[in-house]
């Protein structure tokens, strides 16, 4: 068991991915997307993508300060919320693949 634990604390922090993290906010028939982007699969550096429209544009970045884009998404979905927005989060793919071999509809 502590060889276990002793592995376990040796291995790269890329080996511990995070996911993508999104909210889905709507309100009617409109759609957008919030989303915690982290491109190297680690905390930082991250990204806060929002799409609308069909179109996806990064509203934050972070690069230095863990926590940054995940306190940033939470109150920018609050601010949808106050508009009339229905929030909620759901599961995010980690990569554009994940996205790309999804059968379509």
């Amino acid at each position: 068991m502590k060889k276990l634990a002793l592995i376990i604390l040796l291995l790269p922090v890329s080996a511990l991915a995070l996911q993508n993290q999104a909210t889905h906010c709507q309100l009617g028939n409109a759609v957008r997307v919030i989303e915690v982007v982290y491109p190297q699969a680690t905390e930082l550096p991250c990204e806060v993508q929002y799409s609308k429209d069909g179109v996806t544009n990064v509203l934050w970045r972070a690069s230095t300060e863990a926590g940054y884009c995940e306190e940033k998404a939470a109150e920018f979905a609050e601010k949808q919320r106050g508009w009339g927005w229905n929030c909620v989060a759901v599961a995010a793919s980690n990569s554009q693949a994940d996205t790309e071999n999804q059968p379509e509809n």
